[in-house]
């Protein structure tokens, strides 16, 4: 999402931080695979995407989310670029960096491949009154109608009711989109949004194919 702001608060300048040392210092992937900052073995691990899809399969819940969420920050590095050019999971970690949107897209793509339901899934563009900044994240819908948000920029996974710091503009996934207006989300024609100089109309089909 294009940034409105050049300087990020520090807590997240350190995130950043982070991810570019164990960028840094993880050998290079072979062909096929990539690397990521495992933290709980302060390591740095070499994994397909077939190997990936796998071992989050094998978990359920909250467990997945957390796991997915996980390796895909620390397998790329935040990145603003001047061209929106939205990417899948394959690119983002063949690139080695990206957008807010690009990290949720590739936790979207490998969420559903690991065999979590896509109509638990969507995708929020918001105002983040921290920066401030655009900024576009996943979410999770829990069997209460609540959600989780899965952020590039936190490892921790809240409650959208506890993200106070973004503001909702958007929701949309493959099919639907709305629009936060008067405290709720409205029903909106995918055409008369536009995200990164192009109609969502034409974004949402590909979500799967970036």
């Amino acid at each position: 999402m294009p940034s409105r702001a050049a300087k990020p608060p520090p807590y997240r300048r350190v995130i950043a931080l982070s991810l570019l040392l164990g960028a840094a210092i993880a050998p290079a992937a072979s062909a096929g695979s990539f690397t990521y900052w495992d933290d709980p073995s302060a390591s740095a691990v070499t994994l397909t995407r077939a190997e990936f899809v796998a071992k989050a399969r094998q978990l359920h819940g909250e467990k997945r989310l957390v796991y997915v969420n996980r390796v895909v920050n620390n397998a790329a590095r935040q990145q603003f670029e001047k061209v929106d050019t939205w990417k899948g999971f394959d690119r983002l970690v063949r690139d080695g960096y990206g957008d807010c949107e690009d990290f949720a897209i590739a936790k979207y793509q490998i969420l559903i491949q690991a065999g979590t339901p896509s109509a638990r899934l969507d995708f929020l563009a918001a105002d983040d009154t921290l920066t401030p900044t655009y900024h576009a994240v996943l979410r999770y819908r829990q069997d209460d109608g609540s959600h989780l948000i899965l952020d590039n920029l936190t490892l921790m996974m809240l409650p959208e009711s506890k993200r106070t710091d973004l503001k909702p503009l958007v929701t949309f996934d493959r099919t639907h989109a709305a629009y936060f207006q008067d405290g709720a989300f409205q029903p909106v024609a995918p055409s008369r949004i536009v995200l990164g100089g192009q109609p969502l109309s034409e974004r949402m089909p590909k979500l799967l194919d970036y």
